[in-house]
């Protein structure tokens, strides 16, 4: 297939039916930045610049509008000129296909520039702008695939992301309901970075699992958990998190021993490690405490050396910016070599083996039933009729 052709040019129409049963998703932009400015173009399709009601403007393609916080209000300008300032507004979509260029500067000075699909909603609070995109949820699904993702995969482990990505979406829609969007677009949520552009694949891989998601046997949906790499073996919820859950349960994975990501080095001198140390295990001499550490976790162990000292590995990995919590430390010199496995907190899916176990010819819904243990795969709009039968 190439893009741009007439089977492309399908499968964005077969897109535009799924919008037809629409959930729409408000997604927070920039979410870990402070909005000072903004700066929105067409890109494509149709949009009027609205205020409640009220049409500002029919947005043109030689056209520029800038916003900035006015107080508790938003100051319009386009062109240059001074249009007003508003408490809300919104550029909304007229069409389906229709994406906005939007540029924001933060307050670092740092300015960053997305395409992003159907509604664009502009706020200020306490002296920055809150942008919101209202989005259909499979065009969202789609970005987050592409960014959680990246190019050049197969189809069907597209297939795979785009179910686990629209799951996490749609059983986290109350997420971030005090700052009046659903799910943010930072690693926190999902990465998110506007619509899907550069591998058709994407939109293949989404609109073949159109709807599909991920439940319990209860029927709930599941938090759909998944990490770059685990470095061959999966961990339980409750080894990262507070809550046991049964679907998310640690295996033996030995797809992803071969990826990029299985495996890495860092280097810290010997003092650091040392002074760090002390103030979790109390022995006579530093140096003694190498000898508690010399070690591979090969059962994916909670704890660096016991449960009494309370030194967890995913605290260590935080304090140590490490990939993962999955290492053991080989003692210099004057340095510790610090050898790990994975990428990521393990727990779930595990992206690069579920990517090698699609290249070897494993179907999406065998790679997902693989990471997620007694889950269902069907369709979110049945969800009320199995549950009624559950019960």
């Amino acid at each position: 297939m190439k893009k741009g052709g007439s089977i492309f040019i399908l499968l964005l129409l077969s897109l535009h039916f799924i919008a037809q049963d629409e959930v729409v998703i408000r997604i927070g932009l920039f979410d870990n930045s402070i909005i000072r400015s903004a700066q929105v173009t067409l890109n494509n399709g149709q949009y009027a610049l609205q205020n409640g009601n009220t049409v500002l403007a029919q947005v043109s393609r030689n056209s520029t509008y800038a916003f900035s916080p006015a107080g508790q209000e938003v100051m319009v300008s386009r062109n240059g000129v001074k249009l007003g300032t508003y408490k809300r507004v919104v550029l909304a979509s007229k069409e389906w296909e229709s994406s906005l260029r939007v540029k924001a500067r933060f307050s670092t000075g740092r300015e960053k520039t997305n395409l992003y699909p159907d509604n664009l909603v502009i706020t200020s609070k306490s002296g920055f702008l809150v942008l919101v995109n209202e989005a259909d949820i499979e065009r969202y699904v789609a970005g987050v695939t592409e960014a959680e993702s990246g190019k050049g995969h197969s189809i069907e482990y597209y297939k795979v992301q785009s179910v686990i990505s629209r799951t996490y979406a749609l059983a986290n829609m109350d997420r971030h309901s005090s700052k009046g969007f659903n799910v943010c677009d930072q690693v926190h949520c999902q990465a998110y970075h506007g619509i899907s552009r550069w591998d058709e694949n994407i939109l293949i891989g989404t609109f073949e699992t159109k709807d599909h998601v991920l439940v319990n046997s209860k029927i709930d949906l599941i938090t759909a958990a998944f990490h770059s790499n685990c470095g061959g073996h999966t961990l339980n919820s409750e080894h990262v998190w507070r809550k046991p859950l049964t679907y998310l349960v640690g295996r033996p994975d030995t797809f992803c021993m071969a990826m990029p990501h299985s495996h890495w080095e860092k280097t810290v001198s010997k003092k650091s490690w040392l002074n760090y140390m002390k103030k979790d295990f109390p022995l006579d001499s530093a140096e003694d405490s190498l000898a508690v550490m010399a070690f591979f976790p090969e059962s994916k162990t909670r704890y660096f050396s016991d449960s009494l000292h309370n030194l967890k590995m995913t605290k260590m990995r935080s304090d140590w910016k490490l990939r993962s919590a999955f290492f053991t430390i080989h003692e210099y010199q004057d340095s510790i070599q610090i050898v790990g496995r994975g990428f990521g907190h393990g727990v779930g899916l595990c992206q690069e083996g579920a990517m090698r176990m699609s290249q070897l010819g494993y179907p999406a819904h065998d790679i997902l039933h693989f990471y997620y243990k007694d889950v269902h795969l069907i369709d979110r709009r049945q969800i009320n009729f199995f549950r009624e039968d559950f019960d």
